[in-house]
């Protein structure tokens, strides 16, 4: 199964380079057809972004919204029905600016599953969180320096954009490492420099994170550090983190590596991340490979591999995106190794600003205790998103 994803994931992406490389067409053919002057068609208006205050010649604030409406249906372990919810997934307020020329700034509150029943009762009122809390120190192109409440770079999947996410989520996986080493929503606090270098294209991201305190708060820190390198267009200061989807308004071809560590656990990734416009609209594809080992530190986390592989397209004209998606979590011992299989369908009423989603999920788990099954489940969500 590992073999055909990749194969079909790098089909796509050859596909994909081969259409970016296609030559264009000589200005000057077919110059004496043209009539003396033709009208130029009307720019489009750009999309709806948030509300921006000046404050000064330097000083600048935004503020904006997403909002994740879902309807769910999740079959339960025996398979005997489905646990039926009506709830909020993401209710997030944003705020971002600049404070000097050099000093920038990101902010954002999160109030997650908000309604949604957890077992025993139904969390209407769980309250918001801090998500993010970063102040970026724009010193060189070359070094940057963060600090605060910041996403760890453990992959591409971890650095995207909820709400510009293609798929109807974030990967199951993608913040294992974090969660484990109690961190929240795939962010840790500490400070990060990044840079870039090769006329933008290769981009570095290394930090230091609080991690999982031991007693007496003696232990040595979390250290990430990943490495980026984009083919096409590049992805220069997005704060705090990439676009899952710019649907067909960049030409990304991005690979990069990561490593983790915080005593004797060890986590490294590589991925590759597509995303190029075509005739049609865009296609897009994703392949990340993550090996995690928990060791004496993270008892909890055993040693695992995990596969994921995206395909999707984007149809211009009709505002339609079609995607699957597969992950694969294996384990050394070989008796709970779990897939998920999705696949969705997407409306963009108004490209990430407003739109439609819906999914369908199979999650198997392959295990000795007979009690657990393969379940499905199918999601419906409206987005509304306004930064």
């Amino acid at each position: 199964m590992k073999r055909s994803v990749i194969a079909a994931f790098v089909g796509l992406s050859l596909a994909s380079t081969a259409f970016a490389q296609t030559p264009a067409a000589d200005p000057k053919a077919g110059e004496a057809a043209k009539p003396a002057a033709e009208a130029k068609p009307a720019a489009k208006p750009a999309a709806p972004s948030g509300l921006q205050i000046k404050l000064g010649e330097e000083t600048s604030i935004k503020f904006g919204l997403l909002l994740q409406g879902r309807a769910e249906w999740q079959e339960n372990a025996t398979n005997t029905g489905y646990q039926q919810d009506l709830y909020l997934r993401r209710a997030r307020l944003l705020f971002g600016g600049q404070i000097t020329k050099q000093l920038y700034f990101f902010v954002d509150t999160e109030n997650s599953n908000l309604g949604k029943y957890t077992g025993t009762t139904k969390t209407i009122s769980t309250g918001f969180q801090l998500l993010d809390a970063v102040v970026e120190w724009r010193l060189h192109k070359a070094f940057n320096l963060w600090s605060g409440l910041i996403y760890v770079p453990t992959s591409r999947e971890a650095l995207k954009s909820s709400s510009s996410e293609f798929m109807l989520d974030t990967g199951t996986y993608a913040f294992t490492a974090t969660t484990a080493l109690t961190g929240t929503g795939g962010r840790d606090t500490g400070f990060l420099a990044r840079g870039y270098f090769a006329k933008d294209r290769l981009e570095y991201r290394v930090g230091v994170f609080q991690g999982l305190r031991e007693s007496g708060g003696r232990n040595a820190f979390r250290s990430v550090s990943r490495l980026q390198y984009n083919f096409f267009d590049t992805e220069v200061y997005n704060l705090p983190a990439y676009a899952s989807s710019n649907l067909g308004a960049k030409k990304i071809l991005a690979i990069g590596a990561a490593c983790d560590f915080q005593r004797d656990y060890k986590g490294y990734t590589g991925d590759v991340q597509v995303d190029f416009p075509v005739g049609f609209g865009a296609v897009q594809g994703y392949l990340g490979y993550h090996n995690l080992d928990g060791g004496k530190t993270l008892a909890a986390l055993p040693a695992q591999e995990i596969l994921q592989a995206e395909v999707g397209a984007y149809f211009k004209k009709s505002k339609i995106g079609v995607w699957g998606r597969y992950e694969q979590r294996t384990f050394d011992d070989s008796k709970k190794d779990e897939t998920r299989f999705q696949t969705g369908l997407n409306y963009y009423i108004k490209g990430n600003n407003l739109n439609l989603k819906g999914m369908y999920q199979r999650f198997d788990i392959d295990t000795e205790t007979a009690t657990v099954k393969g379940t499905n489940q199918f999601v419906l969500q409206l987005q509304a998103s306004y930064f």
